[in-house]
């Protein structure tokens, strides 16, 4: 019961890496954002950098208690 009970503590963290991290590697792939940077990135590359992203995002969030 104490797993289910951090599990569930960590969830802005789970949010970030599972849900925000892909949404932002996405929207850079698929809209016209690869273009401006004029640097030629590996897929892979974009998703893991969103996912670190999505990941301190949502340890600043479970340290601070706030998600927005």
């Amino acid at each position: 019961m104490k797993f289910v009970g951090l599990f569930l503590k960590l969830m802005p963290v789970w949010f970030g890496v599972g849900f925000l991290g892909p949404v932002l590697a996405e929207l850079y792939l698929r809209t016209p954002l690869h273009t401006i940077s004029g640097v030629e990135f590996e897929r892979d590359t974009v998703y893991i950098v969103c996912m670190i992203f999505g990941a301190m995002y949502g340890f600043i969030a479970f340290m601070t208690g706030r998600w927005i």
